[in-house]
């Protein structure tokens, strides 16, 4: 399982726009590095997060929010 913190920067701030809607801006690379991570999962109408990406995006969310 992917920490959060194994994420760089990058990565973190494509799978939280990823959780808002499609990204298609999103660079094939990164894409394909979140998808290799099992975070994110090819699409009809692209690269979408899933819900391993999703549960780790809220969790970070819903901690930010506590502190």
């Amino acid at each position: 399982m992917v920490d959060w913190n194994d994420l760089d920067e990058t990565e973190q701030t494509a799978l939280k726009r990823l959780n808002r809607g499609p990204c298609p801006a999103l660079p094939p690379a990164l894409a394909e590095r979140l998808i290799a991570l099992g975070l994110a999962e090819r699409r009809p109408r692209g690269v979408g997060i899933n819900r391993a990406g999703r549960e780790l995006v809220i969790g970070v969310l819903l901690n930010q929010r506590r502190d």
